[in-house]
């Protein structure tokens, strides 16, 4: 018999013992990594330590029954593709699961033939791409829209979003928390002189920098076209500072080439802390904002805290 065009892991869960050794012999002899269980329970357990493309259950078990498997299976992985074996007075059960426990179908036993079985198999892998293709561009798009293009940091609206969600859980803990605003120097300077490719090449490099110099937790965001703002949680405003200062001592130490010359960018940044009162990321950003522009005032290369 030719092998199957999409081999899947396969479990099987069946407490009738010829009826699990033949699907076994048969779906293996297809090309498929097949498992088997003797009853609910035990296939539950081996889900607890694997997941699987399609997991084929008898709809009535003792014990754990065909819902109960079904159920495990979707907690391990949600888009694994659940096949049900039942006897004809046990279709409305299975009709039931169908609508609305996501099982993909149903088989009659005894079969009319093993073929039928082979086809559905097939067909329950052919959602099973479908879906996680579909997840998969779900999640590009999303973070399409979350994200700035160029720097892959998070944009204005993602970053108000999650921030949003920081600064309530600030609150809600008693925990310190921060933020970081940083400006390229003269950066109107560097697009008019080397060009706005130039330009691009810079914000990509202290987005780099801004990374290397950030914990997993922290949020980066492009603010504006020559503009970070990082949210630090858990950060006193001391903490922040030497953040900012190592960030502006870095980009200062590795001067980028541009139309083959080396030249040195400067950052400023304004650092502030949550205060008691502060109920939302939008204060602490106008006070950052204050603080930047008062390093701006001071020549640049410069943090200020606010």
């Amino acid at each position: 018999m030719p092998p199957t065009a999409n081999p899947a892991r396969i479990l099987i869960a069946e407490d009738d013992e010829s009826l699990r050794g033949l699907l076994v012999r048969y779906l293996s002899s297809l090309g498929h990594a097949v498992d088997a269980a003797p009853d609910g329970a035990s296939a539950v357990a081996t889900l607890h330590d694997a997941r699987y493309d399609v997991v084929i259950t008898d709809m009535i078990m003792p014990g754990i029954d065909g819902l109960g498997v079904m159920r495990a299976a979707k907690t391990v992985d949600p888009y694994s593709e659940v096949i049900f074996l039942t006897g004809a007075p046990d279709l409305t059960t299975a009709v039931k699961a169908l609508r609305e426990g996501d099982a993909f179908d149903y088989i009659v036993k005894p079969f009319p033939n093993v073929e039928v079985l082979r086809a559905t198999i097939d067909r329950a892998m052919e959602r099973r791409t479908l879906r996680l293709e579909n997840a998969r561009l779900t999640r590009e798009l999303e973070l399409q829209r979350s994200t700035d293009a160029l720097t892959g940091a998070l944009n204005r609206r993602a970053f108000f979003e999650l921030g949003e969600r920081e600064v309530a859980r600030s609150i809600r803990h008693r925990e310190p928390m921060a933020l970081v605003m940083l400006d390229v120097d003269h950066f109107k300077e560097i697009n008019s002189v080397f060009g706005h490719g130039a330009g691009d090449g810079v914000i990509a490099l202290l987005a780099q920098i801004c990374r290397q110099e950030l914990r997993a937790e922290d949020l980066l965001a492009r603010y504006a076209a020559d503009s970070f703002v990082c949210l630090l949680p858990a950060t006193v405003q001391d903490d922040a500072m030497g953040v900012a200062e190592r960030i502006r001592r870095a980009i200062a130490a590795r001067p980028p080439e541009i139309g083959g010359q080396s030249v040195t960018v400067r950052v400023s940044a304004g650092v502030t802390a949550r205060q008691e009162t502060d109920r939302s990321l939008d204060t602490l950003i106008r006070r950052a904002e204050r603080a930047l522009q008062s390093a701006k005032e001071q020549g640049g290369d410069h943090v200020t805290t606010g």
